[in-house]
């Protein structure tokens, strides 16, 4: 249960509702099926696909949020920024959009969940798993020290599993926690991506893109776990490996999904094979995008659907 006040100190609101990052207040009116990207410029790649373009936009340093719809369905484009820390503000500052009442100084008891789903961009530490798929996640490994601040305790027995795993490598040096996407996005997703080259599985969800990652650059190429990569790639639960590297998914789940209860998942393009050293080409990249960008959409479509339960 939330707390009835908050002090403005501890969650920044302007007199007429504008949370301090995000710029967002809840008369904007931000419809409740929610994209979150990393790079502020992919918000208007999601946008072309909108019925009549962008019909609203808000820009705050790096978080960007453009709305429109698609196929009558309304939509919200977010930006993150980069990492998990930027991924908990925004997460923290949607949960205060459909929560709060910052004219009451209240917290709602009734609203609206959310459905939100990332499209981001990743690579792979798989061998078979080539540079232009696409990756849905099922669950998230936090190698990030945010999403432990925000304690949980599963009763998934694949999530026990996989800390369990997880624990046993040398990973367990930075203290990883793993967390779950909601069961009806994955399904969602599942289905948009039929026609496209996908794979479903866990996401690791990085820090940083360098070390944190496993990469050895330059002078700094002493690093805490030079062989991340191949640990990840050993890992399996249950069948399921870790089929892509990130840096927001494991916050994302966390907060919006598992503790808020709102329907959260993730779809990034595959960019680049680590096992092999391998990255796409410019126009590969792009077609990625824009393949993972268009399952999205299609999934939100399907969410959106009577079957599904999905409501506005």
């Amino acid at each position: 249960m939330a707390s009835k006040r908050i002090t403005s100190s501890e969650l920044v609101i302007s007199e007429d509702g504008t949370l301090y990052h995000l710029g967002l207040k809840s008369s904007d009116n931000i419809p409740k099926n929610i994209f979150l990207v990393g790079d502020p410029a992919r918000v208007f790649l999601i946008a072309k696909y909108f019925d009549r373009g962008i019909i609203f936009k808000k820009e705050n340093r790096e978080f960007i949020t453009v709305c429109g719809t698609y196929k009558k369905i309304p939509i919200a484009a977010i930006s993150t920024g980069i990492g998990p820390d930027n991924a908990e503000i925004v997460a923290v500052e949607l949960h205060a959009l459909n929560e709060y009442d910052y004219r009451q100084k209240t917290w709602k008891e009734k609203y609206e969940p959310l459905n939100i789903i990332r499209i981001g961009t990743s690579g792979s530490p798989q061998k078979n798993i080539a540079a232009g798929s696409l990756a849905t996640s099922e669950y998230a490994i936090g190698l990030d020290n945010t999403g432990i601040y925000y304690p949980y305790k599963s009763t998934d027995a694949t999530v026990k599993k996989l800390l369990k795993a997880l624990n046993k490598t040398e990973l367990s040096k930075v203290h990883p926690y793993a967390s779950k996407a909601n069961i009806t996005i994955v399904n969602a997703l599942k289905r948009a991506c039929q026609n496209k080259k996908y794979y479903t599985g866990i996401t690791s969800s990085a820090p940083g893109f360098f070390a944190p990652q496993g990469r050895q650059i330059g002078r700094l190429a002493n690093i805490l776990i030079p062989n991340l990569q191949k640990i990840l790639s050993e890992i399996n639960v249950d069948g399921k490996k870790v089929i892509n590297n990130e840096m927001e998914s494991s916050v994302i789940f966390r907060l919006l999904g598992e503790i808020l209860g709102y329907r959260v998942g993730a779809i990034c393009a595959v960019l680049a094979n680590r096992n092999k050293g391998e990255f796409v080409e410019p126009e590969e990249y792009a077609n990625s995008v824009d393949r993972a960008i268009r399952a999205g959409l299609e999934a939100m479509k399907i969410l959106a659907s009577p079957s599904c339960g999905a409501g506005f």
